[in-house]
């Protein structure tokens, strides 16, 4: 159908001259003018999954908005977004049920984003006056080091953690090209079989994040895992001969699922006695921060990670200059007042 472009099942209609971006009304409700929104981001070349979380966070403001008598978007004005704004730190996530925590401040920054993006979208097409989120801040836009990056010994362990079945050999190679590459969870499975170039030792990453692509090096205990799975493990897996994709589910036999994948590591990280919880993220952080302790240039992690810009890689910097801080208080003679004192009693250490 021309000129229809479908979001999370909802078909909105660019034809229709009440949700043209040229024409949008004032008095269209909240509702239309969110799917009007996402749907424009969809046909402008947003990624889905960019939409879907963009959905979320609106429908949270628009059910907030509503239970407060507010339906149109000229009603939203910059204190009540203030309001909205002690409203989302109030909040606890329910992804760890037994032990609630606030909003991340990450999350935060990400829902301003959000509603500075569809009031700004709103006001060039004269729907609102003015942006009344344009100073809107919910949280430190600072990158936040990652919480967890695993050592080398538990790295080890985790990758020697599954079998040597089917499913053992296929999430070896999983475990392995998340920590040899730092692909994204979306990006690994989204891999068929012709984006492994095992003779250049590449892997090819179709429409990444921002829609862009990359080439990433594939190290050679990858390769090999890879290959293994390739000869002796897919094969059993598959449904059908022509499944292109590279990792497929042992029960579908088709293209592997993220929330499977996020099964996977955390399934091996347990059996591997990491106390820390293990997803293909944690591995993306590892990569970064062991390649750069080992000596690796930020442009080319830059360009490993497919990272825009150097500034979001930086922060892996921050990671191991923490790392040599920690060493050098744990081996340096001088490490610590404590220490001074017990070899020199009474005396004061000086700079």
């Amino acid at each position: 159908m021309s000129g229809e472009k479908v979001v999370a099942g909802t078909p909105i209609s660019l034809e229709d001259p009440g949700l043209h971006e040229a024409n949008l009304p004032s008095a269209t409700t909240l509702d239309a003018l969110v799917e009007a929104h996402l749907a424009d981001s969809l046909a402008r070349g947003l990624a889905r999954g960019t939409v879907a979380y963009r959905r979320v966070y609106l429908a949270q403001l628009v059910a907030w908005l509503h239970e407060r008598g507010v339906t149109t978007a000229a009603q939203v004005t910059p204190s009540v977004l203030e309001e909205y704004l002690v409203h989302l730190k109030g909040r606890v996530t329910d992804y760890n049920r037994r032990s609630p925590s606030p909003l991340s401040v990450k999350t935060l920054a990400a829902e301003a984003s959000v509603l500075r993006s569809f009031f700004s979208w709103l006001a060039k097409r004269h729907v609102v006056l003015f942006n009344p989120a344009e100073t809107l801040v919910l949280g430190d836009r600072s990158q936040p080091l990652p919480k967890t990056v695993l050592t080398e010994s538990e790295v080890q362990a985790l990758l020697a953690a599954p079998g040597l079945d089917a499913v053992g050999l296929r999430d070896r190679a999983i475990l392995e090209t998340l920590y040899s590459t730092a692909l994204r969870r979306a990006e690994l499975c989204a891999l068929d079989l012709y984006d492994l170039d095992a003779a250049g030792e590449l892997v090819r990453v179709r429409q990444g994040k921002g829609r862009k692509d990359r080439y990433v090096p594939v190290g050679a205990h990858a390769l090999a895992a890879l290959r293994r799975y390739l000869h002796q493990a897919r094969p059993d897996l598959v449904v059908t001969p022509k499944e292109p994709a590279l990792f497929v589910a042992s029960i579908t036999g088709r293209r592997l699922g993220r929330q499977t994948l996020n099964l996977i590591a955390r399934k091996h990280g347990e059996s591997a006695g990491i106390g820390q919880r293990v997803t293909p993220h944690v591995l993306r952080h590892t990569c970064a921060t062991h390649l750069l302790q080992g000596g690796a240039d930020l442009r080319h992690v830059q360009a490993i990670l497919g990272h825009a810009s150097i500034a979001t890689t930086q922060v892996y910097t921050r990671v191991a200059v923490e790392d040599l801080a920690a060493v050098h208080r744990r081996s340096h003679p001088r490490r610590s007042l404590k220490v001074v004192e017990r070899q020199a009693p009474g005396a004061y250490p000086h700079p």
